[in-house]
């Protein structure tokens, strides 16, 4: 009876109405719609939202001797080095370096020294001189390379406007080429890789340079047909549809339990203070033990209650898409991801904030909780970057299975720890709030107490 009290008296409280409002919100922008449109896109009614990267719907069967099988993740030094040698120099000519130390975008200026050192390592890169380098033909760089888009003497433009360009052959011999009309490097890759750790260690953390950000960018190649297929039948056999879906889902929500239950958990635990309702509860013959577990129980319920209603919305399009095509599904692949991704963080949010507001009966757990949210969305990756530590696990991705499989015994490290931590400070606080029914640890009468002290001492040497 206590947990539905404490359950009603969260799912009907104002501050709940907010929580939900902010994830429908978060919901609605990132994942809302993704699964019906990639179903519809895979009848060819559609444009997918992975189409950029995989030419098609995850769930369209490749068709042999078509035009284009997508992208896939391939490190090509040839590629990457062209490509960020070509942002290096035009970040160069005008002082402007791109950075995202905290995944936020910063403008660096270089000095004049810092200048020198950029401009050395792009003549050793390229074989030109400063004149050369200021100076470079249209077409110096292939018209798409990687990310980047020259619009020079290669571009053709059609009567609607939009231009096509030739990329070239990757695998077309450039023994007798010329290096001062057309880029090619005067280094070997792991050279290459050196002067790139210099260059990022000149312009700062976060810049375009890292190894990391070189591969997203242009560590990219055309599929095979074989290629593509094997993609297809990962996400049909191994991930039985769902699961990709699912694991999109997650990578979603996770930002948002990572933060915005410490509001409900520190408005709530406050409240009692500000009701002044720690002298009735004190007084009800009920355990302290019992009182703490069930109001977190009835937090983290409270909390994962949205996030599993709200995956119905991807569910069931598959479900009707499994019955229409034949293909079987994993119908519980979102209840299990949510279950070992997502609420192990709501846990340790939930249980750190409460910890903290009833160890300080202040607010203070939503600073530590944003502050730790911060620097994990920062410090973390889109796909593939757990640590041990991790707070929001990411896979930004609708394919990509085997990131999540070649790092899974770490994930289950990760989720393992912060369920343990959490249930830790459950009892920590249980142990806290129980000396303060006691009598003891009561910051309020000591702060008073202090504050009565020094209040009484700054009058009396005024009066002095």
């Amino acid at each position: 009876m206590l947990f539905i009290k404490e359950l009603k008296k969260i799912c009907f409280s104002f501050v709940y109405v907010l929580f939900i409002g902010l994830l429908l919100f978060s919901w609605h922008e990132n994942f809302y719609g993704v699964t019906t449109k990639e179903i519809s896109a895979s009848q060819g009614n559609d444009v997918s939202i992975s189409s950029q990267l995989t030419g098609g719907s995850i769930l369209e069967k490749p068709k042999k001797e078509a035009e284009s099988y997508g992208m896939k993740n391939k490190e090509v030094p040839e590629k990457i080095m062209c490509g960020g040698t070509d942002t290096l120099i035009m970040e160069y000519l005008a002082n402007s370096y791109a950075t995202y130390p905290f995944s936020y975008y910063k403008e660096v200026v270089l000095n004049e020294n810092e200048q020198k050192e950029i401009l050395d390592i792009i003549k050793e890169i390229t074989g030109l001189n400063e004149q050369q380098i200021n100076h470079l033909p249209d077409d110096y760089f292939p018209a798409v390379n990687g990310n980047i888009i020259h619009f020079g003497s290669d571009g053709t433009q059609s009567e609607n406007g939009t231009f096509t360009f030739e990329t070239g052959n990757e695998e077309q011999s450039l023994a007798n080429a010329d290096y001062t009309k057309h880029f090619i490097a005067q280094v070997s890759y792991q050279e290459f890789q050196e002067l790139m750790k210099k260059a990022e260690n000149i312009i700062g953390k976060g810049s375009n340079y890292s190894m990391g950000n070189l591969l997203q960018y242009y560590g990219l190649s055309e599929m095979t047909y074989k290629e593509a297929m094997n993609e297809y039948e990962k996400t049909i056999y191994d991930d039985k549809v769902s699961t990709a879906f699912a694991r999109l889902f997650c990578d979603y929500m996770t930002r948002d339990l990572g933060l915005y239950p410490v509001f409900l958990v520190v408005i709530f635990w406050l409240k009692d203070r500000r009701n002044r309702m720690n002298e009735l509860i004190d007084c009800k013959q009920i355990g302290t033990a019992k009182l703490v577990a069930i109001r977190f129980l009835a937090m983290l319920v409270a909390v994962m209650i949205p996030i599993f209603v709200l995956s119905f919305e991807s569910l069931m399009p598959l479900m009707k898409f499994s019955i229409d095509t034949g293909i079987a599904i994993d119908v519980f692949a979102f209840l299990k991801y949510i279950v070992w991704w997502l609420l192990p963080t709501a846990m340790i949010v939930t249980s750190l904030g409460m910890f903290l507001t009833i160890l300080t009966s202040t607010p203070i757990a939503i600073l530590v909780q944003f502050v730790w949210w911060f620097v994990d969305t920062s410090m973390t990756s889109l796909s593939g970057d757990t640590n041990i530590f991790t707070l929001m696990i990411r896979h930004n991705l609708l394919r990509g299975s085997e990131i999540i499989n070649q790092d899974f015994v770490l994930i289950c490290l990760n989720r393992g720890l912060f369920v343990i931590l959490s249930l830790i400070l459950v009892c920590l606080s249980i142990a806290i709030y129980n000396k303060k029914r006691g009598g003891k640890l009561n910051h309020d009468y000591f702060l008073q107490k202090y504050l009565g002290i020094s209040k009484n001492r700054f009058s009396s040497h005024f009066q002095k």
